[in-house]
């Protein structure tokens, strides 16, 4: 007698936790799929109605293979419609769940660039890393850094290939910028993002561009100068020669991809302010991915050397054949330890004395629930 109590009070505890542990799991997946349908409604309202489709379908099958195999108590009609609301709560969870790993992925580990500033003693030199697109308040707070660095006598450098000859343009188009207009794809992204292109911001001073040309200074290569490299390279360093042969092989490139991404990017433009918000999180996630990426790991680019090493040799040559003693560059981040190597190769005198580091990408003000008031 005494064990039968027993285990009718173990089978009663038993079933007590697995009824509240069932509770918990409901209630769990009810507010995450209260979280994920603003996403998937933002996308399309026909989003919504094929997942509950897709769930009706497969939770015929699965409700018919447990009451088969597994429990047969039960009215078939009740564990299909549990099976149906179940699957319809994790399809909608799953199809979000990206978005808000991409959107944490901004917040949680935002692409960054560094402030870094080096002297020899004689010569003081501000590098800030930049970016092609960006958030506003990144930009801001450049053009203050460079406007405060102006009214201490320092000159600007800006980083930006500047064009030659066709042949060089030509090159350089097919090369780098897909064939096409490398400052338009940044700026068509920007838009898709819901971030701005960084020439946008450098228009604030163009005021004393003007009046004092002399400050600001385009410390960049020409295309014909990379082609040029280019050329070299191909004659002199037979591994970079194998490299880029292999990368214009046919198989490896798909010459559809600029279009595919030019065909993203327009419907993503016309899409309805939902669809527009979600493009820019999905854009601004996987740019600080990319970022956080790049930043660990080095360009594994075959045109590297052109790119990144060239640059930054005829950058330090700039540099160090400026009579100015202070030299504010703005180029990309990527470009500032290489440059620092060959300041020390010419003078082990030079070193860091401070460095700091700004995010360059965030959500637009409107999805942080600031300019409420923009529309009264």
């Amino acid at each position: 007698m005494l064990n039968t109590l027993k285990d009718v009070q173990a089978h009663w505890l038993t079933s007590d936790w697995k009824v509240r542990l069932s509770a918990v799991v409901w209630f769990v997946l009810f507010v995450l799929f209260l979280l994920s349908v603003p996403i998937l409604l933002d996308w399309s309202l026909w989003v919504i109605l094929g997942v509950i489709a897709v769930s009706a379908v497969l939770g015929l099958g699965l409700t018919w293979l447990w009451h088969r195999f597994v429990h047969r108590s039960k009215p078939f009609a009740q564990s299909y419609l549990k099976a149906t609301i179940l699957l319809s709560f994790l399809l909608t969870i799953l199809l979000a769940a990206p978005i808000y790993f991409l959107a944490l992925q901004t917040a949680l580990s935002p692409a960054v660039v560094p402030q870094v500033t080096l002297t020899n003693g004689k010569k003081t030199v501000v590098f800030q890393g930049m970016q092609h697109i960006g958030s506003d308040p990144f930009y801001k707070g450049v053009i203050y850094d460079l406007e405060k660095a102006l009214t201490e006598n320092y000159v600007i450098y800006y980083e930006g290939v500047a064009n030659s000859t066709p042949e060089g343009d030509a090159w350089f188009s097919k090369k780098l910028a897909g064939g096409g207009d490398l400052s338009e794809s940044y700026k068509a992204l920007s838009k898709t993002c819901g971030l701005v292109f960084q020439l946008d911001y450098f228009t604030l001073l163009t005021e004393d561009m003007r009046t004092h040309p002399g400050r600001h200074i385009t410390a960049d290569v020409t295309t014909i100068q990379m082609k040029q490299e280019y050329d070299r390279l191909m004659t002199t360093d037979p591994e970079f020669a194998r490299r880029n042969k292999d990368a214009d092989k046919p198989e490896a490139k798909n010459d559809n991809d600029g279009d595919g991404i030019k065909s993203i990017l327009n419907v993503l433009t016309k899409g309805t302010p939902g669809q527009q918000a979600l493009g820019g999180t999905v854009c601004r996630g996987l740019i600080s991915m990319t970022m956080a990426n790049s930043a660990k790991n080095s360009d594994d680019s075959p045109l590297e050397p052109v790119v990144l090493d060239y640059r930054n040799k005829m950058l330090a040559e700039r540099i160090l054949g400026d009579a100015h003693s202070k030299i504010y560059v703005t180029y990309g981040a990527a470009h500032i330890p290489g440059v620092i190597t060959i300041l020390r190769k010419n003078d082990p005198a030079w070193r860091v004395v401070s460095e700091k580091w700004a995010r360059t990408i965030e959500a637009p003000d409107e999805q942080k629930g600031y300019g409420t008031f923009r529309n009264l």
